[in-house]
């Protein structure tokens, strides 16, 4: 089985879909990880926190809502939820829709031949799925095709014609076998480090029989047997027996038998798709089924193997997982384990069955091992009194009130169990498990480095080691790789946020201004920052040069901008790269330059349309004129359009300076560069 994946939709949003029908975009979800497995589970998990933006949205992940993520349709069968703080989280569990036929079940059947076409036409009837035979295959003889759930007769179909299914959605394709054969190949030591194997001998056998069409006396027209040459390894293992009376002939039967023995251990091996990018394939291309070669001498694997499952996280840069192996499951045996792991739980609360306190097995053993092999003194006085001979002081006393542990002589017991409960004066355990722990009061765990406490919702500790932590809300804190500090760490307290690896750090600090936020990266003796203060944004170097690289096209500022140095163009020449200087005026104009020529004594110079949108022409603006020639020439006549030259009949350059529009009234502006200085100077001293 495989799924049919829209790769060109990655990046789609996750729509969700309640049972009322109706429908919200999904967001601030995070930790999607989708599993595809051939034959077998096919699924997404990740989970979601309320929030603002997603609070019409966040109701609806619930069971049976259906969530659509890349074009497929998903199941949500299993909800978690849990407060960080006081945000409400949900884990979320969905399996593709397809699994939704084990809910249809046939109460009818069909028998006798049988095409691949008729049985999933009577095992989809009535559930809205389509399917498309792409392949062809032969008949099959059936007592009783039927009674069972939809899922359930697919496979069975799947099994009897060898056949192997593509699904999207609710559309089904059908093929003697998905997937395509690649040229990869895997092999140790040439391009792959490492491999993680599993090997399973759970199905091996080495010896199966067939038996073909019967004869009306119902011996059989034709029977086979295969004895595998691997018996001389694993010994005489036999499988379960074929009957197909589509075989009247023995070299048929016995390609069919020999095709349904496994006889060499089930082996499995996970490569990510980092190793496999590393050997030159193309990872978004490899889908289940597809089949590789694979050689890995320090374990004995040589065989060419399929895709068998992909565990990948799509919205992430964690790497995806590739299970190859030699043989596949179907998802009639994993939606099995799940209805088992149902009813064992309908069991539980339905009180026919007992929950398993498994976690207390090990203590029972202990226990029991304990009081087994004591040498105690019984009196039977007011109940039952077990006291140690070495020490009658020590004693248990059991009656009908409870059971209680006394040091002196029974005149107090600490240590009790009653109806109303247990009472514990002080212990030491080494570990404790429990399936639910309700302490009213303070949890303190004390060692070496620290103490850490808990206290309702809230935990107070000098050092934390996780692997992955999920808060509402942290106060003051540090999280770092280890004791060193040189080594990379993270600082949170006050107005502070402070990052450091070494020398090199990033702080952000609101510094306790009202008004005022702060960036500040450092490296060595050189920082840069960037600082916010009022109405007023400062982005500073200390230490060295401020240089800003567009790498990939130019530097776009939206508003003012001032220089208190020099503005340069940098431009490469024979010597190097050398500063070429901006012209600089006291008033804001922009300017144009052209070439005319005097016909007639007059000339009219039109004012380009782009450059007139950017100045003002209906003020006064300036013309500079060059003359290229003995004569004459002058300015006779300016409009906000145009204007006019009149003289000796000669070419000429000019030059027009407007002023620009918006910016009239503009002349030498009082810069705010002292107010900036106090602020970076204000900062450098927090």
């Amino acid at each position: 089985m495989t799924i049919y994946d829209y790769k060109d939709q990655r990046g789609e949003n996750v729509i969700v879909t309640n049972l009322a029908g109706e429908t919200e975009l999904l967001t601030d979800y995070s930790g999607l990880k989708r599993v595809r497995k051939v034959n077998g589970d096919y699924s997404i998990s990740f989970f979601i926190l309320r929030t603002e933006k997603n609070a019409h949205a966040y109701p609806f992940v619930e069971e049976e809502s259906i969530v659509k993520y890349e074009g497929q349709q998903y199941r949500i069968k299993d909800v978690k939820e849990v407060l960080a703080g006081v945000t409400p989280i949900k884990t979320v569990q969905a399996t593709h829709i397809f699994f939704d036929l084990i809910d249809t079940h046939k109460y009818d059947y069909l028998k006798n031949t049988q095409h691949l076409q008729s049985c999933l036409t009577f095992a989809l009837d009535g559930t809205g799925y389509t399917f498309e035979v792409i392949d062809s295959f032969s008949s099959a003889i059936f007592e009783k095709f039927g009674e069972d759930n939809a899922l359930s007769l697919v496979q069975k179909a799947l099994n009897v014609y060898g056949a192997e299914v593509q699904i999207n959605n609710k559309h089904l394709k059908f093929y003697r076998q998905i997937g395509t054969d690649t040229e990869t190949q895997i092999r140790y030591s040439y391009n792959v480090k490492t491999l993680e194997k599993y090997v399973n001998t759970n199905n091996l056998s080495t010896r199966i029989r067939g038996f073909g069409k019967k004869n009306e006396d119902d011996s059989y027209v034709v029977t086979a047997e295969y004895l595998s040459p691997n018996h001389t390894i694993y010994g005489i293992r036999d499988a379960k027996p074929v009957y197909d009376e589509r075989y009247t002939d023995y070299e048929s039967l016995l390609e069919r038998i020999k095709s349904e023995l496994i006889d060499e251990p089930q082996v499995s091996f996970k490569v990510d798709a980092l190793e496999l990018k590393k050997m030159g394939v193309l990872t978004e291309q490899l889908n289940e089924g597809d089949r590789v070669f694979v050689i890995y001498e320090p374990l004995g694997i040589d065989l060419i193997a399929r895709v068998l499952e992909i565990v990948d996280y799509p919205e992430s840069s964690k790497p995806a997982e590739y299970t190859f192996g030699n043989f596949q499951n179907n998802f009639t045996s994993e939606m099995a384990g799940f209805q088992k792991t149902k009813d064992n739980v309908d069991a539980i609360l339905n009180g026919n069955q007992k929950l398993p306190y498994n976690v207390l097995d090990d203590a029972v053993l202990r226990a029991t091992e304990a009081l087994t092999s004591a040498m105690t003194e019984l009196i039977f006085d007011n109940g039952i009194i077990a006291r140690d001979p070495s020490n009658p002081n020590r004693l248990v006393l059991i009656n009908s009130k409870g059971i209680g542990i006394s040091d002196n002589g029974g005149a107090t017991f600490k240590e009790a169990i009653t109806a109303d409960g247990f009472v514990l004066s002080a212990g030491a355990i080494g570990q404790l498990k429990a399936n639910n722990i309700d302490v009213t009061g303070l949890i303190r765990g004390i060692n070496d480095e620290g103490m850490t406490t808990i206290d309702g919702g809230r935990i107070t500790t000098n050092s934390i080691d996780v692997q992955k932590l999920i808060a509402g809300i942290l106060t003051g804190f540090i999280i770092q790789t280890n004791d060193n500090p040189y080594l990379p760490r993270i600082y949170m307290g006050g107005s502070k946020f402070e990052a450091t690896n070494g020398d090199s750090t990033i702080v952000i600090d609101t510094m306790d201004w009202d008004g005022y936020a702060g960036l500040t990266v450092k490296s060595d003796s050189v920082d840069m920052r960037l600082q916010a203060y009022n109405d007023r944004t400062m982005l500073s170097s200390n230490g060295a040069p401020l240089e800003i690289w567009a790498l990939n096209g130019g530097v776009n500022i939206n508003g003012d901008f001032s220089v208190s140095g020099s503005k340069n163009a940098k431009v490469h020449t024979s010597i190097g790269d050398v500063n070429v200087s901006a012209y600089e005026t006291a008033e804001y104009y922009f300017g144009d330059i052209g070439r005319s020529k005097v016909v007639e004594g007059q000339c009219i110079i039109d004012i380009e349309s782009l450059f007139k949108e950017t100045v003002n022409t209906d003020i006064d603006y300036e013309v500079f004129l060059t003359p290229y020639g003995k004569g004459l020439i002058y300015v006779d006549e300016m409009t906000p359009g145009y204007f006019i030259i009149k003289g000796d009949d000669i070419p000429f350059a000019y030059e027009i300076k407007a002023k620009r529009n918006g910016y009239e009234d503009v002349r030498l502006e009082l810069s705010h560069e002292s107010e900036v200085e106090d602020i970076v100077q204000n900062a450098s001293q927090k």
